[in-house]
Protein backbone atom coordinates (compact mmCIF):
# COMPACT_ATOMS: atom_id res chain seq x y z
CA UNK A 1 0.00 0.00 0.00
CA UNK A 2 1.28 3.43 -0.97
CA UNK A 3 1.34 5.30 2.35
CA UNK A 4 1.96 8.67 0.70
CA UNK A 5 -1.20 8.46 -1.41
CA UNK A 6 -3.30 7.33 1.55
CA UNK A 7 -1.98 10.19 3.68
CA UNK A 8 -2.57 12.68 0.86
CA UNK A 9 -6.19 11.62 0.31
CA UNK A 10 -6.84 11.59 4.05
CA UNK A 11 -5.36 15.07 4.50
CA UNK A 12 -7.42 16.39 1.57
CA UNK A 13 -10.63 15.14 3.20
CA UNK A 14 -9.51 16.45 6.59
CA UNK A 15 -8.69 19.91 5.24
CA UNK A 16 -11.98 20.15 3.39
CA UNK A 17 -14.15 18.91 6.24
CA UNK A 18 -12.18 20.79 8.89
CA UNK A 19 -12.54 24.07 7.02
CA UNK A 20 -16.24 23.45 6.45
CA UNK A 21 -16.96 22.71 10.11
CA UNK A 22 -14.97 25.63 11.49
CA UNK A 23 -15.78 28.43 9.01
CA UNK A 24 -19.55 28.47 9.39
CA UNK A 25 -21.94 28.58 12.29
CA UNK A 26 -23.52 25.35 11.10
CA UNK A 27 -21.79 22.76 8.97
CA UNK A 28 -25.16 21.81 7.49
CA UNK A 29 -24.85 24.70 5.07
CA UNK A 30 -22.13 22.73 3.26
CA UNK A 31 -24.39 19.71 2.78
CA UNK A 32 -26.68 19.79 -0.22
CA UNK A 33 -27.77 16.49 -1.83
CA UNK A 34 -28.92 18.27 -4.98
CA UNK A 35 -25.50 19.88 -5.46
CA UNK A 36 -23.81 16.55 -4.76
CA UNK A 37 -26.04 14.83 -7.28
CA UNK A 38 -25.38 17.29 -10.10
CA UNK A 39 -21.61 17.39 -9.52
CA UNK A 40 -20.98 13.67 -8.98
CA UNK A 41 -23.74 12.45 -11.27
CA UNK A 42 -22.88 14.94 -13.98
CA UNK A 43 -19.18 14.05 -13.80
CA UNK A 44 -19.96 10.33 -14.12
CA UNK A 45 -22.33 10.95 -17.03
CA UNK A 46 -19.83 13.16 -18.87
CA UNK A 47 -17.08 10.61 -18.22
CA UNK A 48 -19.05 7.85 -19.88
CA UNK A 49 -19.80 10.15 -22.80
CA UNK A 50 -16.10 10.96 -23.20
CA UNK A 51 -14.68 7.51 -22.47
CA UNK A 52 -15.84 3.97 -23.08
CA UNK A 53 -16.90 1.71 -20.22
CA UNK A 54 -13.75 -0.34 -20.77
CA UNK A 55 -11.61 2.79 -20.45
CA UNK A 56 -13.39 3.91 -17.28
CA UNK A 57 -12.82 0.48 -15.78
CA UNK A 58 -9.14 0.71 -16.74
CA UNK A 59 -8.83 4.14 -15.06
CA UNK A 60 -10.28 2.73 -11.85
CA UNK A 61 -7.78 -0.13 -12.03
CA UNK A 62 -4.95 2.36 -12.62
CA UNK A 63 -6.03 4.32 -9.55
CA UNK A 64 -6.06 1.17 -7.42
CA UNK A 65 -2.82 -0.32 -8.73
CA UNK A 66 -0.57 2.71 -9.25
CA UNK A 67 -1.83 5.28 -6.78
CA UNK A 68 -2.75 3.02 -3.88
CA UNK A 69 -0.25 0.26 -4.69
CA UNK A 70 3.41 0.11 -3.77
CA UNK A 71 5.98 1.79 -5.98
CA UNK A 72 8.72 -0.38 -7.47
CA UNK A 73 12.05 0.20 -5.74
CA UNK A 74 14.80 1.01 -8.24
CA UNK A 75 17.31 -0.60 -5.86
CA UNK A 76 15.57 -3.96 -6.26
CA UNK A 77 15.76 -3.74 -10.04
CA UNK A 78 19.45 -2.78 -9.97
CA UNK A 79 20.21 -5.65 -7.62
CA UNK A 80 18.55 -8.12 -9.97
CA UNK A 81 20.40 -6.69 -12.98
CA UNK A 82 23.78 -7.00 -11.26
CA UNK A 83 22.94 -10.55 -10.19
CA UNK A 84 22.06 -11.42 -13.81
CA UNK A 85 25.33 -9.94 -15.05
CA UNK A 86 27.31 -11.91 -12.49
CA UNK A 87 25.49 -15.17 -13.11
CA UNK A 88 25.56 -14.95 -16.91
CA UNK A 89 29.35 -14.55 -16.93
CA UNK A 90 29.63 -17.85 -15.10
CA UNK A 91 26.76 -19.81 -16.63
CA UNK A 92 25.12 -19.29 -20.05
CA UNK A 93 21.83 -20.78 -18.84
CA UNK A 94 21.58 -18.44 -15.84
CA UNK A 95 19.36 -15.92 -17.64
CA UNK A 96 16.83 -18.53 -18.69
CA UNK A 97 16.66 -20.01 -15.21
CA UNK A 98 16.29 -16.63 -13.52
CA UNK A 99 13.81 -14.88 -15.82
CA UNK A 100 10.66 -16.05 -14.04
CA UNK A 101 11.91 -14.76 -10.66
CA UNK A 102 12.48 -11.16 -11.75
CA UNK A 103 10.16 -8.58 -10.17
CA UNK A 104 10.07 -5.93 -12.91
CA UNK A 105 7.93 -7.12 -15.86
CA UNK A 106 9.96 -5.28 -18.49
CA UNK A 107 13.23 -6.75 -17.20
CA UNK A 108 11.59 -10.16 -17.23
CA UNK A 109 10.50 -9.67 -20.86
CA UNK A 110 13.93 -8.46 -21.93
CA UNK A 111 15.79 -11.31 -20.23
CA UNK A 112 13.37 -13.86 -21.66
CA UNK A 113 13.88 -12.60 -25.21
CA UNK A 114 17.65 -12.50 -24.71
CA UNK A 115 17.81 -16.04 -23.32
CA UNK A 116 15.48 -17.55 -25.93
CA UNK A 117 17.60 -16.31 -28.83
CA UNK A 118 16.30 -15.88 -32.36
CA UNK A 119 16.85 -12.12 -32.36
CA UNK A 120 19.86 -10.21 -33.55
CA UNK A 121 21.28 -7.76 -30.98
CA UNK A 122 20.08 -4.77 -32.99
CA UNK A 123 16.62 -6.31 -33.39
CA UNK A 124 16.30 -6.92 -29.64
CA UNK A 125 17.44 -3.38 -28.88
CA UNK A 126 14.88 -1.94 -31.32
CA UNK A 127 12.06 -3.97 -29.76
CA UNK A 128 12.96 -2.87 -26.24
CA UNK A 129 13.16 0.80 -27.22
CA UNK A 130 9.83 0.63 -29.06
CA UNK A 131 8.15 -0.97 -26.05
CA UNK A 132 9.66 1.65 -23.78
CA UNK A 133 8.45 4.50 -25.95
CA UNK A 134 4.96 3.05 -26.44
CA UNK A 135 4.57 2.31 -22.73
CA UNK A 136 5.54 5.87 -21.84
CA UNK A 137 3.01 7.28 -24.29
CA UNK A 138 0.27 4.96 -23.02
CA UNK A 139 0.94 5.81 -19.36
CA UNK A 140 1.02 9.52 -20.17
CA UNK A 141 -2.39 9.15 -21.77
CA UNK A 142 -3.64 7.79 -18.43
CA UNK A 143 -2.47 10.96 -16.70
CA UNK A 144 -4.09 13.09 -19.42
CA UNK A 145 -7.36 11.21 -18.90
CA UNK A 146 -7.41 12.22 -15.24
CA UNK A 147 -6.66 15.82 -16.26
CA UNK A 148 -9.65 15.63 -18.59
CA UNK A 149 -11.83 14.29 -15.78
CA UNK A 150 -10.75 17.22 -13.60
CA UNK A 151 -12.54 19.61 -15.99
CA UNK A 152 -15.97 18.10 -15.38
CA UNK A 153 -16.65 18.72 -11.64
CA UNK A 154 -16.06 22.52 -11.70
CA UNK A 155 -18.25 22.84 -14.80
CA UNK A 156 -21.12 20.92 -13.22
CA UNK A 157 -20.55 22.82 -9.97
CA UNK A 158 -21.07 26.06 -11.87
CA UNK A 159 -24.16 24.56 -13.49
CA UNK A 160 -25.53 23.71 -10.06
CA UNK A 161 -24.85 27.26 -8.87
CA UNK A 162 -26.68 28.70 -11.87
CA UNK A 163 -29.68 26.46 -11.20
CA UNK A 164 -29.69 27.58 -7.58
CA UNK A 165 -29.51 31.27 -8.53
CA UNK A 166 -32.37 30.86 -11.03
CA UNK A 167 -34.49 29.30 -8.31
CA UNK A 168 -33.54 32.13 -5.97
CA UNK A 169 -34.52 34.78 -8.49
CA UNK A 170 -37.93 33.18 -8.98
CA UNK A 171 -38.66 33.46 -5.27
CA UNK A 172 -37.55 37.08 -4.80
CA UNK A 173 -41.09 38.39 -5.08
CA UNK A 174 -42.34 36.34 -2.14
CA UNK A 175 -42.71 37.44 1.50
CA UNK A 176 -39.45 37.91 3.43
CA UNK A 177 -37.58 37.19 0.21
CA UNK A 178 -34.67 39.50 1.02
CA UNK A 179 -34.04 37.68 4.29
CA UNK A 180 -33.69 34.46 2.34
CA UNK A 181 -31.20 35.80 -0.21
CA UNK A 182 -28.11 35.07 1.89
CA UNK A 183 -28.96 31.46 2.86
CA UNK A 184 -30.22 30.70 -0.66
CA UNK A 185 -27.04 32.05 -2.27
CA UNK A 186 -24.94 29.94 0.11
CA UNK A 187 -26.80 26.81 -0.92
CA UNK A 188 -26.43 27.74 -4.60
CA UNK A 189 -22.66 28.08 -4.26
CA UNK A 190 -22.26 24.71 -2.52
CA UNK A 191 -22.28 22.98 -5.93
CA UNK A 192 -19.37 25.14 -7.08
CA UNK A 193 -17.54 24.26 -3.88
CA UNK A 194 -18.05 20.55 -4.51
CA UNK A 195 -16.80 20.84 -8.09
CA UNK A 196 -13.65 22.74 -7.16
CA UNK A 197 -12.89 20.39 -4.27
CA UNK A 198 -13.27 17.20 -6.33
CA UNK A 199 -11.12 18.55 -9.17
CA UNK A 200 -8.29 19.95 -7.03
CA UNK A 201 -8.25 17.43 -4.21
CA UNK A 202 -8.64 14.27 -6.32
CA UNK A 203 -8.32 14.37 -10.10
CA UNK A 204 -5.52 16.91 -10.60
CA UNK A 205 -3.24 15.44 -7.86
CA UNK A 206 -3.84 11.97 -9.31
CA UNK A 207 -2.83 13.18 -12.77
CA UNK A 208 0.40 14.69 -11.44
CA UNK A 209 1.12 11.55 -9.43
CA UNK A 210 0.69 9.36 -12.51
CA UNK A 211 2.97 11.64 -14.54
CA UNK A 212 5.66 11.34 -11.88
CA UNK A 213 5.33 7.55 -11.78
CA UNK A 214 5.51 7.47 -15.58
CA UNK A 215 8.81 9.37 -15.59
CA UNK A 216 10.21 7.00 -12.96
CA UNK A 217 9.09 4.02 -15.04
CA UNK A 218 10.63 5.50 -18.19
CA UNK A 219 13.93 5.95 -16.36
CA UNK A 220 13.84 2.35 -15.14
CA UNK A 221 13.08 0.98 -18.61
CA UNK A 222 15.88 2.97 -20.23
CA UNK A 223 18.21 1.61 -17.55
CA UNK A 224 17.08 -1.92 -18.36
CA UNK A 225 17.67 -1.36 -22.09
CA UNK A 226 21.27 -0.29 -21.43
CA UNK A 227 21.90 -3.07 -18.92
CA UNK A 228 20.68 -5.76 -21.35
CA UNK A 229 23.35 -4.65 -23.82
CA UNK A 230 26.04 -4.99 -21.15
CA UNK A 231 24.76 -8.34 -19.90
CA UNK A 232 24.66 -9.67 -23.45
CA UNK A 233 28.30 -8.63 -23.90
CA UNK A 234 29.16 -10.27 -20.54
CA UNK A 235 30.59 -7.07 -19.14
CA UNK A 236 31.90 -7.06 -15.58
CA UNK A 237 29.13 -6.76 -12.94
CA UNK A 238 30.83 -3.68 -11.51
CA UNK A 239 30.48 -1.87 -14.84
CA UNK A 240 26.85 -2.98 -15.07
CA UNK A 241 26.17 -1.71 -11.56
CA UNK A 242 27.80 1.67 -12.15
CA UNK A 243 25.92 2.08 -15.43
CA UNK A 244 22.64 1.42 -13.63
CA UNK A 245 23.57 3.92 -10.93
CA UNK A 246 23.90 6.55 -13.63
CA UNK A 247 20.10 6.53 -13.73
CA UNK A 248 19.91 7.24 -9.99
CA UNK A 249 20.12 10.86 -8.72
CA UNK A 250 23.57 11.64 -7.24
CA UNK A 251 22.18 12.11 -3.75
CA UNK A 252 20.74 8.58 -3.75
CA UNK A 253 23.82 6.72 -5.03
CA UNK A 254 25.42 6.40 -1.60
CA UNK A 255 22.22 4.91 -0.23
CA UNK A 256 22.04 2.65 -3.28
CA UNK A 257 25.58 1.43 -2.64
CA UNK A 258 24.76 0.61 0.99
CA UNK A 259 21.73 -1.43 -0.13
CA UNK A 260 23.81 -3.34 -2.65
CA UNK A 261 26.43 -4.19 -0.02
CA UNK A 262 23.85 -5.36 2.50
Amino acid sequence: MNISSIVGLSLACLVFLGTAFTSAGSAKVFWDPHALLIVIGGTIAASFLGFSFKRMKALFFIFYKKVLGNEKEISTVIGEIVDLARGYRENDTYLKNSAAKLTHPFLREAVTMLSEGGLEPSELDDILIKRTRNTYQRFEEDADNFRTLSKFPPAFGLLGAVIGIITLMQNLGGPDSFQKVGPSMAVALVATLYGIAVANFIFLPLAEHLSRLNKIELNARLMICDSIKLIRAKKHPFMVEETCKSYVPPGERVEQKLKMVS
